[in-house]
């Protein structure tokens, strides 16, 4: 009887582990989402203001920057080119590392879903619940602390 209840209240806890790794993990996902929005959209602002620029003229798209001074057009449109594609190259560089992350959310979440099945159906005993539990731990603490 003393099992049932160690497995009752480890099984509360491996699901509570579970919600954590869940929300972390969605948190991720959005900022993927995002920075992935990033790296396609900017790029392509910069290519299409660099390609309207070159068609119509810096000081014509730009009226307004060209009555500052001499070639203030063009100055904006080549600065705004240039932060467009410098966003693009930055954006790029955190997703890299965002898709490491979430990949490692992901199989957090599906190892505390697996345990959480097994304690569910009672297919694993205390001691190999609590193992796999651990090492789930260790190697995820990023999501399950």
């Amino acid at each position: 009887m003393a099992e049932k209840q160690d497995l009752t209240g480890f099984a509360v806890t491996v699901r509570n582990s579970l919600g954590i790794a869940r929300s972390r993990t969605a948190g991720f996902r959005k900022t993927d989402s995002q920075l992935f929005m990033a790296n396609v959209i900017a790029p392509a602002v910069a290519t299409l203001l660099g390609a309207l620029t070159a068609a119509v003229g810096g000081d014509n798209l730009f009226a307004g920057a060209a009555t500052q001074g001499e070639g203030g057009g063009w100055q904006l449109a080549c600065t705004l080119v240039a932060i467009f594609s410098f966003i693009g190259s930055v954006s790029g560089l955190f997703k890299k590392r965002f898709e490491e992350r979430l990949a490692q959310g992901n199989q957090c979440v599906g190892k505390l879903l697996s345990l959480d099945l097994a304690l569910t159906t009672g297919s694993r005993t205390f001691e190999e619940a609590a193992r796999e539990y651990g090492e789930i731990v260790k190697a995820f603490p990023e999501f399950v602390a």
